[in-house]
């Protein structure tokens, strides 16, 4: 018995010298948990020597915060290198569509999820978790709530092209417009403006069928005027044998020449008649300076002569005078026309 038990002492030291002793574990890094990457990396590289590894490769760009570090590898319990675990700040996505949310998260280097299977492009996002400004894991997801419902625009009165592009606006479409035309005119809808609707529905519309624009007017075409209807030129005035050339012809009321006071469409001025009176008794004297000669024919005996003749304004000159005495009034003074001049030149 006694020797049995000395034999297996002895086998149990031979097996302990036997087995190679087992290395520690290699230590752990330098705390840099809630520093940022600048921070951490100045400490375990710059100070300690440590080689250093980042999760993700390569760090994401903006601030990012060590939320972990572990020891990768070492030598005789010497750290040589540590893998350093990074997180970012969350983006603020409220208000954002989810289109531009997703973006958004994605180029801050985060995922987004949402338990709305219906949700759309559209529909925007009204809380988020982690709120923004706090801190996760680079490529986890941001979690988001969603809500798809939008005020119903006010479309009565609208041309079909305006109506659309409104309810586009607000991820609505139009029901009833297909075949329309893009002037016509929006009667009614349904449901009203102002009320609520879930993006991606459809507003009901009942159109008009008249256009905004209506069609162009031709002008008349007025007749052209007849021969017949062209006014025939009045016969000159029998000369009266008493009337000489020497005498001089009636002096012209200037006052009746002017449009303005007369009121007539002729609106010649006083001073031009001056100048044709004027140049008519010119060429007169021109004529009996040079002898008064002229070739034997048929109006020998007839003499040369320049007349007034007056055509009376069928309208009257009606001018309104106001009163301001003790008691003003109104009262209307009518003033005779005596129309236009005419000058004409004839034989008597």
């Amino acid at each position: 018995m006694p020797v049995r038990l000395i034999a297996a002492l002895a086998m149990a030291a031979a097996a302990f010298w036997a087995t190679p002793a087992q290395a520690a574990k290699c230590p752990p890094p330098p705390n840099v948990t809630g520093q940022t990457y600048e921070q951490a990396y100045e400490t375990l590289h710059n100070h300690f020597g440590y080689g250093v590894v980042t999760v993700p490769d390569p760090v994401p760009p903006g601030t990012s915060f060590v939320s972990s570090a572990e020891t990768l590898s070492c030598i005789e319990f010497k750290i040589t290198g540590v893998r350093v675990y990074l997180e970012g700040q969350v983006p603020d996505l409220t208000g954002m569509t989810l289109t531009a949310a997703t973006a958004e998260a994605e180029k801050a280097g985060f995922g987004v999820t949402t338990g709305q299977p219906e949700a759309t492009g559209e529909w925007k996002v009204s809380e988020q978790t982690p709120a923004p400004g706090g801190r996760l894991a680079y490529g986890q997801a941001v979690s988001l709530l969603l809500d798809g419902s939008t005020e119903v625009p006010y479309l009565i009165g609208r041309t079909v092209e305006e109506a659309r592009q409104t309810a586009a606006d607000r991820g609505l479409t139009l029901r009833g417009a297909d075949d329309a035309r893009d002037d016509q005119i929006v009667e009614d809808q349904s449901p009203p403006g102002g009320g609520e609707l879930t993006i991606g529905d459809a507003i009901d519309v009942v159109l008009s069928d008249v256009s905004l624009v209506s069609p162009p007017v031709s002008p008349p075409v007025s007749p052209s005027a007849s021969p017949d209807d062209s006014p025939s030129p009045s016969p000159p005035e029998s000369p009266r044998p008493e009337e000489s050339p020497e005498e001089s012809p009636e002096a012209v009321p200037t006052a009746a020449l002017s449009g303005e006071e007369t009121g007539s469409d002729f609106g010649v001025p006083p001073g031009l008649a001056l100048v044709v009176v004027a140049a008519a008794l010119l060429g007169l004297a021109g004529w009996k300076a040079r002898g008064g000669r002229r070739a034997p024919d048929r109006d020998h005996d007839r003499r040369r002569e320049v007349r007034l003749v007056s055509r009376a304004d069928p309208s009257p000159n009606v001018r309104i005078h106001e009163s301001r005495g003790p008691r003003p009034a109104v009262r209307l003074h009518v003033v005779p026309d005596p129309g236009r001049q005419e000058i004409r030149e004839g034989l008597s």
